[in-house]
């Protein structure tokens, strides 16, 4: 069983069972004045309890709300994991910071880490992550376009951005669908600024209407779905 809730853009909580494991954190609406946020984080810093890890794929504003982290490991005493240019910024004691780079898989807690490659030109090193515990996983791509490499990433749930723009858009998002062919996803990184905005519902139609089996779930921001795979 996996629950998986879903803040708004692409931080979500994926909840393995005595494992609560936050994916870029983006909470703070104030970061950068070039991008009006139009949907709200649904939940508040303070709000976020049992966590027992911290993914951040990359360095932008809207994946890596630094106070908000910061804040959460001094409450949590959790881990986070990224790549090393991201925890020399955080000012939080050595012993929670695990550096991951492409292709490395570490162990926490008896779960796995992965972090694979992203294709987001922007980012000084982008990162995805593929979480594995007790046979259950679940790919969080991060920012990324659509990759040849995805044919080689088989998860049970697979959270995918939509938005265009600086990411996939529902086209391509259907495409890595395909060749991943995961049990279920759910598409992120979609309408919070005027720049990714996308209709969710055409994303659901597309896999719905192809000869997959792949389930679309579609979470409002502060929804969770509990998955029995």
């Amino acid at each position: 069983m996996v629950e998986v809730q879903y803040f708004g853009h692409s931080f979500f909580r994926v909840g393995f069972p005595q494992r609560n494991v936050l994916i870029d954190p983006f909470i703070d609406c104030n970061k950068n004045n070039d991008f009006e946020r139009l949907i709200k984080c649904s939940i508040a810093s303070k709000d976020l309890k049992d966590i027992a890890t911290i993914l951040i794929t990359h360095e932008h504003f809207d994946h890596f709300d630094k106070a908000a982290v910061e804040d959460i490991v001094a409450r949590e005493n959790c881990s986070v994991v990224a790549h090393d240019h991201i925890l020399q910024d955080l000012s939080i004691p050595s012993r929670f910071k695990f550096s991951i780079k492409m292709n490395q898989e570490i162990t926490l807690r008896n779960m796995s880490i992965t972090a694979l490659p992203a294709h987001h030109p922007t980012a000084f090193y982008p990162l995805s992550f593929l979480l594995a515990c007790e046979k259950e996983s679940v790919f969080h791509a991060g920012d990324t376009g659509l990759m040849n490499g995805f044919n080689e990433i088989k998860p049970d749930v697979a959270l995918l951005p939509i938005g265009g723009t600086y990411t996939m858009d529902c086209v391509d998002a259907v495409r890595a669908v395909k060749t991943m062919k995961p049990k279920y996803v759910i598409p992120m990184h979609f309408n919070t600024f005027k720049v990714i905005q996308q209709d969710p519902a055409e994303f659901k139609q597309r896999i719905e209407r192809s000869v997959l089996k792949t389930k679309a779930l579609l979470l409002k921001p502060g929804q969770k779905v509990r998955i029995k795979l």
